[in-house]
């Protein structure tokens, strides 16, 4: 549901997992390797971390810088990872169905990317064409994340590992935001002697970031993988904004030594500071569907997927409220054949002894009217506890509560290369 930092359409990928150079380092005396160093320096004096090393530099034409992450991405990531991501979007009605979902991402990911530090070899890429304003902020970015490499070892977390969405998500979000917010400090306090990053309200701040994803290839994409591009950098830089108003950079070290393992730690600083761990919640079983049918991936999609699905039917503003409270997940796509499904399950805290289904009665009391608003035929309904629409290509879309779980059903559809076709009904799902 998010965007994991091990996939091609995530910003982070660039950062923290990109494939090692065939070639040596270049010299030290390169105009590259001047311009680096000399760009460390202020990262180093920003974020106060004192470099150990230092970081050698080659500039890449962009089709050599895209080159290098696709074939990072086929090495590392099963390609049905990239492909089932897509079809749950798809099944849940955030993709169109005849939408190349892999192509995209890596569109956005060639808008997007400008270099990325490699912590393989230690080294710094930056695409060829950037103007001055443009290579000083990649290079500020990504000198950040050189430092980062140093002293807390970026290399064990850039491992694609399955079913593990929302704790790389947070990871990431952790990354970015560091990154991104040593990086404004640089480009801010250029501008006013004494300035940070601190000083930018965060409202503005996220105005700006959503504002750039307007235009250019990013403005035609699916509003979901817009969003899920810059979610790591938004939530990452509004938690480390929280820290530093705490305790200066040293907070931000703090989280390094024990860094956020949910995107709700990630969006509730009190709740990384408790350790608030998420919830185990088992897989939705898929024995109704009969025989043949197996399971194509499962995963945990935190609150921030949680977040990035009720915007996509509630709107943002609500989003995040409804999002709150989140306690754990396990999403499943099953599949038989050209078939496929999804079930998902929610679990919200305990919103008190005495109501503890506050939070999923709440959810659900906004959700039901606008999934049953998307209905154009049949559908099934059960006040305050089921809603079920009807959808010719999609099949099903079932949202149902059940004490504190939320519960998501979308399919079975028929998913060939010419068209979608419902394989199933509200009855059954």
């Amino acid at each position: 549901m998010t965007v994991s930092p091990h996939r091609p359409d995530s910003p982070v990928v660039h950062a923290t997992a990109t494939p090692a150079v065939d070639a040596p380092p270049p010299s030290p005396e390169t105009r590259e390797q001047r311009l680096i160093a000399r760009m460390l320096e202020r990262v180093s004096r920003v974020r106060g971390l004192k470099p150990k090393r230092p970081v050698p530099g080659v500039r890449l034409d962009r089709n050599a810088l895209i080159a290098r992450v696709k074939a990072h991405v086929d090495r590392e990531v099963p390609h049905d990872a990239i492909s089932n991501e897509g079809l749950v979007q798809q099944l849940l009605g955030f993709v169109p169905w005849r939408y190349d979902y892999e192509g995209a991402t890596y569109a956005l990911l060639e808008a997007q990317l400008a270099g990325f530090y490699e912590p393989a070899d230690g080294t710094m890429y930056m695409a060829a064409d950037l103007d001055d304003d443009n290579a000083s902020a990649t290079l500020a970015h990504e000198l950040v994340h050189a430092l980062q490499d140093q002293y807390y070892d970026l290399a064990p977390h850039s491992k694609y590992v399955p079913g593990e969405d929302d704790k790389s998500g947070a990871f990431s979000a952790l990354a970015e935001g560091d990154a991104t917010s040593a990086m404004a400090d640089i480009l801010i306090g250029q501008a006013r002697a004494g300035a940070t990053a601190l000083d930018m309200p965060d409202e503005l701040f996220v105005q700006q970031v959503i504002g750039g994803m307007s235009g250019g290839a990013t403005a035609n994409a699916p509003h979901v993988m817009r969003m899920g591009l810059v979610a790591p950098y938004i939530d990452g830089t509004l938690f480390i904004h929280a820290l530093r108003r705490k305790g200066g950079w040293a907070a931000v070290n703090r989280a390094w030594e024990r860094p956020p393992e949910t995107t709700e730690q990630i969006l509730h600083v009190d709740k990384w500071e408790k350790r608030e761990p998420g919830l185990a919640v088992d897989a939705p079983t898929f024995a109704a569907l009969g025989t043949g049918w197996s399971n194509a991936e499962a995963d945990t999609y935190g609150e921030l997927g949680l977040r990035l699905a009720l915007g996509e039917w509630l709107g943002a503003e609500r989003a995040g409220a409804l999002a709150a409270g989140w306690g754990g997940d396990r999403g499943v796509l099953v599949k038989k054949g050209d078939a496929y499904a999804f079930a998902w399950r929610v679990r919200y805290d305990d919103a008190s002894p005495k109501a503890p289904e506050t939070y999923s009665e709440r959810v659900f009391a906004e959700l039901a009217p606008a999934i049953d608003r998307l209905g154009h035929g049949h559908s099934a309904k059960q006040p305050g506890v089921l809603v079920c629409i009807e959808r010719a290509e999609l099949g099903p879309l079932l949202v149902g509560r059940h004490g504190r779980d939320l519960i998501v059903i979308a399919g079975p559809v028929v998913a060939s290369s010419k068209a979608w076709t419902s394989a199933g009904h509200c009855p059954q799902a």
